[in-house]
């Protein structure tokens, strides 16, 4: 059973307790991100996310990395566009396990000090992580995809910065930043697994007040529209292959009903070795190796993708193929066929990750994040098998929109020939 409370701090509880589990996960979720921030300030929430296992008041980070380590459990944290994540999983045989964690992921939640010496350090430390991202093809691809199709806009920007902006932060401000949004900010927690609620409980409300959580309200931290951006783009990369992206942008008031039809189409046009794009790019064409689909939804905004990855000599090809290929997800109507066996992609794998407390856990913040009630694994997948034809093709027809379609090729530098030809437009 799913609960869902409101703590008389403002904490958001949301739990799903399994007794016959033998792991707990425990989730904090901050609303904060690289889309809060403004002029000055880039790259300072995954700065503060890196920092807050530096020490405590009570902990150094040698202690702090024991304590999960000892008891053979991991901890971890990251930063996303609207929100900072930290979380455990942990074995809860030695019952005070639970309590150990817990404790501990409330100590980083308001008692971090930034130790002078350790900010410096890890500010190298995020600095070599910046690095890192450029010198990787497919997370430096998803920032230039932002630039391109929500240009000088706040859900643009990078994660992290840059070097120069993460080079400007001073600890003076980054505990400024995590009174502001960690310490007094929107907080929900989500507990999954074998877990004690009423110990859950207890210690929350000794956390100090938060602010009331808006996350299920659409538009609430961002009122200002959302602009997409359509049209085709080269963008030269030093990489050896050119990735290649067809992207649509999804409406922001996506209701349940198109949230699982966007599921059952994504799975039937490239999440699988069956999907369209596979048999089609890949296996019949052999432009590529790597190819697929894949969706992110913000609080007002979102796109669907279709992508591949190809030699710099088939470029041209490849992105025409891939454009002609989501057109034909209108032309080619989606059958029975393939909607059944979408469905039983989603249910096995569902059923598999039902006893991963993480991924069930991420499951129970999208659909809070989106506003969408609160599920059990079976009343999910009993939810999506009651989506019809007619509600995914519907569905398609509003996605799929060529005049709204944004066209993105990252790689090796492309002929003259080839660069005109793909920016003059591919029909």
């Amino acid at each position: 059973m799913i609960k869902k409370q409101v703590l008389k701090n403002n904490v958001v509880l949301i739990t799903q307790n399994d007794d016959s589990s033998k792991v707990a996960t425990i989730g904090f979720y901050f609303s904060v991100g690289s889309r809060f921030e403004k002029d000055g300030e880039y790259g300072i929430s995954h700065f503060t996310e890196h920092m807050l296992f530096k020490g405590t008041r009570t902990k150094s980070n040698k202690e702090i990395s024991r304590i999960f380590d000892k008891m053979g459990g991991v901890t971890n944290a990251f930063t996303e566009r609207e929100n900072v994540s930290v979380y455990c999983s942990i074995p809860v045989e030695k019952k005070e396990n639970f309590q150990i964690a817990l404790d501990t992921i409330c100590d980083l939640s308001e008692n971090c000090i930034f130790p002078e010496e350790e900010f410096e350090k890890e500010r190298g430390v995020v600095e070599n992580e910046i690095y890192a991202v450029e010198d990787d093809p497919d997370d430096s691809s998803m920032d230039e995809i932002a630039r391109r199709i929500w240009p000088d806009q706040d859900i643009s920007r990078t994660i992290t910065g840059s070097v120069e902006d993460v080079e400007a932060i001073t600890r003076e401000q980054m505990i400024c930043w995590y009174e502001k949004y960690i310490v007094h900010g929107e907080l929900v927690v989500i507990g999954t697994g074998k877990i004690d609620e009423g110990l859950l409980v207890q210690r929350l409300e000794n956390l100090q007040q938060k602010k009331e959580s808006l996350e299920f309200y659409r538009n609430a931290h961002f009122p200002d529209a959302v602009d997409w951006c359509n049209g085709n783009h080269v963008v030269k990369a030093k990489f050896n292959q050119e990735q290649i992206f067809a992207l649509f942008p999804l409406d922001w008031t996506l209701s349940y009903k198109d949230y699982l039809s966007l599921m059952i189409f994504d799975t039937i046009t490239g999440d699988s070795m069956s999907s369209r794009l596979f048999l089609e790019l890949r296996e019949r064409l052999g432009l590529c190796y790597s190819v697929g689909s894949f969706f992110t939804t913000y609080e007002n905004a979102g796109l669907w993708a279709a992508y591949l990855v190809c030699e710099k000599k088939n470029a041209l090809r490849a992105s025409e193929a891939l454009v002609k290929e989501t057109c034909g997800l209108i032309e080619k109507e989606i059958t029975q066929e393939e909607i059944d066996l979408a469905l039983e992609r989603i249910s096995g794998l569902e059923t598999m990750n039902d006893v991963n407390s993480v991924f069930l856990m991420r499951r129970l913040w999208n659909f809070y994040s989106l506003g969408f009630d609160l599920m059990t694994t079976d009343e999910f997948i009993k939810s999506i098998r009651m989506i019809k034809k007619d509600d995914i093709i519907s569905f398609v027809r509003r996605l799929v929109d060529p005049s709204r379609r944004n066209v993105v090729v990252y790689g090796q530098k492309l002929s003259v020939f080839d660069r005109k030809k793909l920016l003059g437009g591919i029909q």
